[in-house]
């Protein structure tokens, strides 16, 4: 490779501004300037992101924080007016550029160069793993190649560290990812090497440097094997009553239609909660209608007003906090539980085949 002649560095931080999904702020001028980074509370850090990019490799550093790690990192610093005597406090971080960490990357990027084709190549434990990506439009999964779908460890107490290694679709740059934090599963049991890397490149999508040098949209997280069951269960099911009518108003059908929500993906155009229609073999067909009218013209209304119900239940800020938590393979008991409360006592939907409104209904028997 040619010998590098340009190095640029940036600093990122991840944080909360109002409880609201976290977001990275470009916090480069305060690491450069050994400056102190202000917080609203210690609880808003979430991450921290170092950027080193040269002529060769992109080298990305990224630190999660558990709120409790982020307790002891960010300190609180009281001030006292001199004329009033007031006291304020400040959370102050001090950002510190990861340049170790990062120019080891960008040294085994360079080794690794031949070795990366189309492929990505993470590293656990000094091992290598090489996984194909596949890209769709409803996000990215990584295809394992040889065992490494079979390979798993055990969670440290000290959280994982593991590097990933791709090279960019857009430039001609190697991309080096470098994870320190805990995944979704606690220390001491068991994790795949494939959830992991796929977790840990979701946490840092949120970084559009990354994001867009990568060409990867959402990692698809395989759900934890039957082995390993820790994880809620993969969707809810409910049912709703529904009156189905002919585009002239002629009774067509009644009865309680099946409905699942996956909890292992969400919907690639809306990002909101995945809903689909399980279940129509209930309903009841009235003769005169037979042969003229079927469920699939009503399966489309009937979804989106269902789904509208589910999400007007749940409300806009639980369905993007379950959505996220979805995406990340992070969904957690207590999430499960807000959905099957908010299904489970959904009114009814009466139908034609373009239009819909939501009725209380009885539950067929």
């Amino acid at each position: 490779m040619a010998t590098t002649t340009q190095i640029k560095e940036e600093f990122y931080v991840r944080r909360l501004f109002d409880d609201d999904v976290p977001v990275f702020v470009d916090a480069t001028k305060y690491a450069r300037q050994e400056l102190a980074y202000p917080l609203s509370a210690k609880k808003s850090l979430k991450a921290t992101c170092g950027v080193r990019t040269d002529d060769e490799v992109v080298a990305f550093s990224l630190r999660n924080y558990t709120g409790r790690q982020a307790e002891k990192e960010v300190e609180n610093v009281e001030h006292r007016d001199a004329v009033t005597g007031k006291a304020t406090t400040t959370n102050l971080l001090r950002p510190r550029m990861p340049r170790k960490t990062l120019y080891g990357l960008t040294e085994t990027a360079r080794t690794l160069a031949d070795r990366l084709g189309d492929t990505l190549i993470a590293e656990l434990d000094g091992k290598l793993y090489t996984f194909a990506v596949e890209r769709g439009p409803g996000g990215t999964r990584l295809e394992p190649a040889g065992t490494e779908e079979e390979a798993s460890f055990e969670l440290p107490v000290s959280g994982v560290r593991l590097r990933v290694f791709l090279r960019s679709p857009i430039r001609d740059r190697i991309l080096a990812y470098a994870f320190s934090g805990y995944l979704t599963r606690k220390p001491g049991e068991q994790e795949t090497v494939l959830r992991a890397v796929s977790l840990a490149l979701n946490s840092i999508l949120g970084l559009a440097t990354f994001r867009m040098l990568s060409g990867l949209d959402r990692i698809e997280v395989p759900s934890i094997g039957s082995a390993t069951a820790s994880r809620p269960a993969q969707k809810v099911a409910f049912s709703v009553p529904v009156l189905l009518f002919t585009a002239e108003a002629v009774p067509a059908a009644r009865g309680n239609l099946g409905v699942e929500i996956s909890l292992d993906r969400i919907d690639p155009v809306t990002g909101g909660l995945q809903l689909q229609i399980a279940d129509a073999g209930q309903l009841e067909w009235n003769p005169a209608v037979a042969g003229t009218a079927s469920f699939e013209v009503f399966e489309r209304v009937l979804t989106d007003t269902i789904a509208a119900m589910v999400h007007g239940s749940l409300g806009a800020d639980s369905v993007r906090d379950i959505a996220y938590d979805v995406m990340l393979g992070d969904l957690g008991a207590e999430s499960v539980a807000k959905v099957r409360t908010a299904t489970a006592e959904l009114p009814g939907v009466a139908a034609t085949p373009t239009t819909a409104e939501v009725r209380q209904l009885q539950a067929a028997g």
